[in-house]
């Protein structure tokens, strides 16, 4: 039986309630946060304070796959306009509470999906030399050591002897695959499942950003494909130019030290997991690609194996904590302090209705 945690509307409404007035002019108003935001707030605060302490200069971008975010919005609010308009329902523009009904579902859904672009936006904001403030010099020698230790070899080294132009062009397209297979399953989600099971899942997946970012700061490594690379006496050769460029472009986008953990891995892995909670057959869909994944990192060159198994042991510990967070804290509610006018103020929201009208504390099903 699947337990839903108790989760406030997703009416914007219940965002600040007024509270009680103090003798001395001030009101406590009630806030309340969603859990995925709150976990993404805490690491650009840690993130801005390292900067700031540490006088480290971090350059962020927008890139190719801080797009796809934007994407899966843009298409979800197609998807309701289509619907608006072969519903045939009228509005007049003139009234008020008919905008404020026309555009309640584009911007429910960019409310939804903003922890994604929350996400490549905590990615993109190590860009540079920010994974170098906290732990000077590049981890990769200690990687290789555990490696060589654990099997014996460097596996991407090792694997030489199994390339193929075919089995190449096989391993970059299930390693291009990484971008898509959280917008997919998330889309699934989305339109096939409670909301809250949408929310769950992003959850998980700021979780485990938040820790696989942590390991970039505190284990930062360039990888294989650069330390190894006196080592590799077979090039990597796609059998199709199309997939080359696309390897390529996924090589550009990725921030210096992304390696350990591997989070190709850990956030596959984390989705994958979701998509068994949501549909078995979605989960054994996506199996051949996302196993093929995990044997990409490595054969690659972008991955050590330690890299991967630490993504493999991330994945379920941040489902399991994120599973229960979210049914523990769904909503983070606190308080504030502001003048007693304030609240008087906004006791109606934009669309005339009043703030304290709604009572309803349960999750809006999809």
């Amino acid at each position: 039986m699947n337990v839903e945690p108790n989760l406030i509307n997703h009416d914007p409404s219940h965002l600040v309630r007024p509270g009680r007035a103090s003798s001395w002019g001030w009101t406590r108003v009630a806030v309340s946060l969603r859990l995925e935001d709150l976990i993404a707030l805490t690491f650009f605060l840690l993130n801005l304070a390292m900067l700031a302490f540490l006088r480290g200069e971090g350059r962020g971008e927008l890139f190719p796959g801080t797009q796809m975010g934007a994407i899966v919005i843009v298409a979800l609010c197609l998807k309701q306009l289509l619907q608006q308009a072969l519903g045939g329902r009228q509005y007049d523009w003139k009234r008020r509470e008919d905008w404020r009904k026309f555009w309640s579902p584009y911007l429910e859904m960019v409310r939804d999906w903003f922890p994604f672009l929350l996400i490549l936006a905590m990615y993109y904001s190590l860009w540079g030399d920010v994974t170098h403030l906290l732990v000077h010099h590049d981890r990769d020698a200690m990687l290789i050591g555990w490696d060589q230790r654990l099997f014996g070899c460097q596996a991407s080294v090792a694997a030489q002897r199994l390339i193929t132009p075919l089995l190449t062009t096989w391993m970059a397209l299930a390693y291009d695959s990484h971008p898509f297979i959280g917008p997919l399953v998330g889309c699934f989600v989305y339109l096939r499942r409670p909301r809250s099971n949408f929310r769950n899942l992003m959850c998980g997946l700021v979780t485990i950003s938040f820790f696989g970012f942590l390991g970039y700061i505190l284990v930062p490594a360039i990888g294989p494909m650069y330390t190894l690379k006196n080592a590799f006496t077979v090039p990597l050769v796609e059998f199709s130019p199309l997939v080359r460029q696309g390897t390529k472009l996924m090589e550009v986008a990725r921030i210096q030290r992304d390696c350990f953990p591997s989070m190709h891995v850990g956030i596959s892995f984390l989705v994958w997991l979701y998509a068994w909670k949501s549909s078995r057959r979605l989960f054994w869909v996506l199996a051949p690609v996302i196993l093929s994944l995990w044997v990409s990192t490595v054969y690659l060159r972008f991955h050590y194996v330690v890299d991967c198994l630490a993504g493999l042991i991330l994945a379920p510990l941040c489902f399991g904590l994120a599973n229960w967070m979210f049914i523990r804290f769904g909503e983070v509610r606190s308080s504030v302090r502001l003048p007693k006018s304030w609240p008087e103020e906004s006791e109606t929201m934009p669309s005339g209705r009043p703030i304290s009208g709604r009572t309803g504390n349960r999750a809006n099903p999809s």
